[in-house]
């Protein structure tokens, strides 16, 4: 992989360790497990990385993790990516995150070590029909009553809600009118009764669902950090987990297959494609290079926001453009049913919407940056 080059050598090795490994149970996993349901045999492979301690990687040590820098967790996730394996685990990442930060004694003590093991599965459930990247306008109320919270409300686009343990669960305990001023992070058993899940198909057969809840109750223990300050949780744990947004080895692993995909179909010398590919080329290590920024922001603890919301608008524009290439150059092939090129097409819509649109980044961008000039 390219991001070798600013690797030490402990990193290095433990890159070899993660390919060794993904060489050994190439035959337990579809050839497209990165873009399947966190459940079945992708779960079972979380198992297994938990089994060697690579879940909770960049985790302190004091809550069991491995006390290392976000690079290993980026190299293991990276790779995971480059070979169509897995997509980082919700659990290990923004959940466990925001538990070891906002979380208290007793919530980190019943959380961590299943979440540490691959064991405990949550699912985001943020969106709604009416507030999907604007979360401030979400309308799912959790009212108070002694020792619980009462929540009702519908969620939506939810990813991972038919196969998750729990929901992490952005919720109104304030007034509507206070925007983020007033929500609140419950952790919420997707078995509870009044949670409702229903699958919604997409493109690229992978399921997000809507998810009801009708007066579901639960324990005030599981409220993440204080009530009204779910924003903070929520935005908080992003910014530990951006580095993680786009992945070069995804970028590198769909540039690939668009070569060998060129090639076998005698599309090598055509000048359309030859002007194409070299473009996409050079666009695919702009993305790269504007991660690898967001990776060093991370780790060196300062704001990645900006230079995050550039590497998602570039890494999905490439990412939609080596998908069409197929489609622009007139082949039959490009829209075989099954083939590589054609389900990359059906993929890339949830591409880019997942994770922020294209619109909300370039927003993001545009404020940032007229901010900057006062």
């Amino acid at each position: 992989m390219a991001i070798g080059w600013f690797l030490d050598a402990d990193e290095r090795a433990f890159e070899a360790e993660v390919r060794a490994f993904l060489r050994e149970t190439a035959g337990e996993r579809g050839p497209f497990q990165y873009f399947e349901d966190r459940g079945g045999i992708t779960r079972r492979l979380y198992r297994q990385l938990g089994d060697r301690g690579w879940l909770g990687l960049a985790w302190p040590e004091a809550v069991g993790g491995g006390g290392r820098s976000e690079v290993y967790e980026f190299i293991l996730w990276n790779e995971m990516a480059y070979h169509r394996v897995a997509r980082p685990d919700t659990a290990a990442g923004i959940c466990a995150k925001s538990l070891i930060t906002f979380g208290n004694d007793e919530q980190r003590e019943r959380f961590l070590p299943g979440i540490r093991r691959g064991e405990i599965s949550f699912s985001l459930g943020y969106s709604e029909p009416e507030a999907g990247s604007d979360l401030g306008g979400l309308r799912t109320r959790a009212r108070r009553e002694g020792d619980e919270y009462v929540v009702s409300g519908e969620k939506r686009w939810t990813s991972d809600a038919h196969t998750s343990g729990f929901l992490w669960l952005l919720c109104r305990t304030g007034e509507q009118a206070g925007r983020s001023r007033g929500l609140s992070l419950l952790i919420v058993p997707a078995d509870a009764p009044g949670v409702t899940v229903a699958p919604i198909p997409t493109l690229d057969g992978h399921p997000v669902n809507e998810v009801h809840l009708d007066e579901v109750r639960v324990p005030a223990a599981n409220l993440v950090g204080a009530e009204g300050h779910g924003w903070t949780v929520v935005t908080g744990a992003l910014a530990r987990e951006r580095h993680l947004q786009v992945m070069p080895g995804r970028l590198a692993r769909d540039l690939r297959d668009l070569e060998d995909w060129v090639d076998f179909n005698g599309l090598a010398d055509d000048p359309v494609a030859v002007r194409e590919l070299a473009i996409l080329r050079a666009d695919a290590a702009a993305a790269e290079a504007r991660v690898l920024a967001v990776l060093q922001a991370v780790v060196e603890e300062r704001d990645s926001l900006l230079v995050a919301a550039h590497a998602k608008l570039v890494g999905s524009l490439v990412m939609q453009r080596m998908a069409r290439l197929p489609v622009a150059l007139g082949h039959p092939g490009a829209l075989e049913r099954g083939g590589a090129m054609e389900f990359l097409w059906r993929q890339i819509t949830m591409e880019t919407i997942a994770g922020g649109t294209t619109e909300i980044m370039r927003d993001m961008i545009a404020r940032r940056e007229l901010e900057a000039y006062g």
